[in-house]
């Protein structure tokens, strides 16, 4: 079993600031879920700063900012908004920021256009689709109403982009005031995530990539009926690996820690113990919806039952592609997983 993370710093408090490596400022803002916050980075940037994502939009997180822009920024500018990934949390005040401070957005362009999609309705955004989807793959009907009425309506969290950007791509390197900073992009939690690594500092701020303590979202979406995502996310994993071991992690959730390589040890372990536990469930054969019980021990509220049968969806499609589980479309219009013999 891989060590715990070492975590230097104990937790903010909902707006509170530490400077937690010279020039690079932690922000915890809050979120209107059960995961109820999320990390944002201020990093001095010259004359100026550059902001690593935005929060969630709502008046409490702009209340936040705004009294931030007051006691921290000594009257320089925000001069670069950049996004790790879509997720509303990460991406649905950029809009705003970019208004307040004239400010360029910078974003990989899977993650720009994934956004705007969702944004405008695209087809990753609509939510009929993707309740059929997760009926398909055994959702009851309670589960269905609960994430109608737990889910955000993406036209309204995510403010208008820009319709120019700044287009981030793997292995880049630009200057964020006195040091580099090398892009790390991944998938499988979003298309082209954007982790940011400078090794002067021997810092990576990781985004969604890698967590500290929980372990990130993996989902199958309804436009990919036929993914890998898990595959996706853990070969991303390993592109981490060539870092050094006592890396400073900046994680988008829970605290900046040390210990990347046990915590990418442990991710590994995690998602394995899970295929096997979704392998033998499926002894008779199980619908996604079926499978959420052997691969969560804890109980789910309606918004975590919606990432859950994701989750489940994504392992299944592993194991189908590893050729330890079959897929079946049942006459009952129902999609099962079954062991191969």
């Amino acid at each position: 079993m891989a060590n715990k993370p070492d975590y230097p710093f104990d937790r903010l408090e909902y707006g509170e600031t530490i400077e937690v490596v010279p020039g690079i400022h932690w922000i915890r803002m809050p979120l209107p879920f059960a995961l109820n916050h999320i990390n944002l980075w201020l990093i001095a940037d010259g004359d100026g700063w550059t902001i690593i994502d935005t929060g969630y939009n709502t008046d409490e997180t702009r209340q936040v900012w705004e009294k931030i822009f007051d006691d921290l920024l000594d009257d320089k500018p925000v001069k670069r908004i950049i996004v790790t990934h879509f997720h509303p949390d990460h991406v649905s005040l950029a809009g705003w920021l970019l208004e307040k401070w004239d400010a360029p957005v910078w974003m990989t362009y899977s993650e720009w256009m994934q956004a705007q999609l969702n944004r405008y309705g695209g087809p990753t955004a609509d939510i009929d689709a993707r309740m059929e989807f997760y009926i398909e793959h055994g959702m009851e009907q309670s589960g269905i109403d609960g994430y109608r009425e737990t889910r955000p309506d993406f036209s309204k969290i995510i403010l208008p982009l820009p319709t120019g950007f700044r287009r981030m791509i793997d292995g880049e390197k630009f200057p964020i005031g006195d040091h580099n900073w090398r892009v790390i992009t991944g998938a499988g939690h979003s298309p082209e995530h954007a982790a940011l690594w400078c090794k002067d500092l021997n810092v990576l701020i990781s985004g969604d990539q890698v967590l500290p303590r929980i372990s990130t979202n993996v989902s199958l979406q309804c436009n990919e009926p036929d993914g890998n995502p898990l595959r996706l996310y853990l070969d991303s994993l390993e592109k981490f690996r060539d870092l050094p071991k006592d890396a400073f992690i900046l994680p988008s959730h829970d605290r900046p820690f040390y210990g990347l390589h046990d915590r990418i040890d442990a991710l590994g372990e995690h998602h394995a113990d899970r295929l096997d536990a979704a392998v033998e469930a499926c002894a008779e054969p199980k619908t996604s919806r079926e499978l959420i019980p052997f691969l969560f021990k804890r109980e789910l509220d309606r918004h975590q039952l919606g990432f859950a049968i994701g989750e489940a969806m994504a392992h299944a499609n592993y194991l189908v592609a590893d050729g330890r589980l079959s897929k079946a479309h049942d006459e009952d219009g129902l999609i099962r997983y079954s062991q191969v013999q």
